[in-house]
């Protein structure tokens, strides 16, 4: 498939790129930093990895953002969208392409801080749980594969650069800064400020909605399913039938292919 010829192409200038060795040097700064702050006394290892998990559910969707954006955009304003279709590639081969290879090189970076923090942590640390870390790992690896999906939707769905990082910073203060806080303004304007009905019965369409949020649903799947970190308050307080690993696992990805298919759906219609 010629996918994969565009995503060893790409690959190939990730290597040598300084934006995707910034890009491991970040994540190792964060298993490692962290680690180093709890070094002192007796290290624990749950403490540090619920604080990890933390830490990644706002990072890794920023850093997806940051190396997805560009990918198709960047592609046709410099012209080299043309040329790559003019070999025996189709517009989606170029999509799922700088998909992959994108997404492989943050899993890549991820990998290999969680290798490194699994020494010193099982050197160092009490409690050392591999499978707790392996899968922070592993479920990190799929939420930047969601954002990264996010992003390459936008990429081709909008015309220039500028709309595109506009629209992709947008979508991460929304999706995982400020929606949970959303939803509550808009249940607090329907029940007129009534907080004391809504801290005791809120709505379903309320609590639905908020783990809807790929943040919320990601953070679910971590302390629920891998045991890293507390369970989201919204799904711990409620026991409706769609608060399960199943759902949040359809939740994200969700966020990750209707934008991709959107974005591909206009890239395909669209002049280079």
């Amino acid at each position: 498939m010629s996918w994969r010829a565009i995503a060893r192409n790409d690959l190939r200038i990730a290597r040598r790129a300084r934006g995707a060795w910034g890009l491991v040097v970040v994540f190792l700064l964060a298993y490692l930093g962290i680690a180093g702050a709890f070094l002192y006394g007796t290290p624990e290892f749950t403490p540090y990895v619920d604080v990890l998990g933390f830490v990644f559910a706002a990072l890794v969707p920023l850093l997806a953002i940051v190396f997805g954006y560009e990918s198709v955009v960047g592609e046709r304003t410099s012209g080299s969208a043309a040329l790559t279709l003019s070999f025996p590639h189709s517009r989606l081969d170029l999509a799922v392409g700088k998909f992959v290879a994108r997404t492989a090189v943050i899993a890549g970076a991820i990998g290999l801080g969680t290798l490194l923090s699994g020494i010193v942590t099982a050197v160092a640390f009490d409690g050392f749980d591999p499978l707790a870390l392996l899968g922070l790992g592993v479920v990190s690896a799929a939420y930047a594969a969601v954002f990264v999906a996010l992003a390459t939707g936008l990429s081709m769905g909008l015309a220039t650069t500028r709309r595109v990082i506009t629209a992709a910073f947008g979508a991460y203060i929304g999706l995982v800064v400020f929606w949970t806080q959303f939803i509550d303004i808009v249940a607090l304007i329907l029940f007129r400020l009534n907080t004391a009905t809504i801290a005791a019965n809120p709505p379903t369409w309320a609590v639905f909605a908020k783990f809807f949020s790929p943040n919320v649903a990601v953070s679910y799947l971590l302390g629920e399913v891998i045991g890293v970190g507390p369970v989201p308050a919204v799904a711990a307080q409620n026991e409706t039938w769609f608060i399960s690993p199943v759902v949040a696992v359809a939740v994200l990805a969700a966020w990750g292919l209707v934008p991709f298919a959107v974005g591909y759906r206009r890239f395909r219609r669209g002049d280079l």
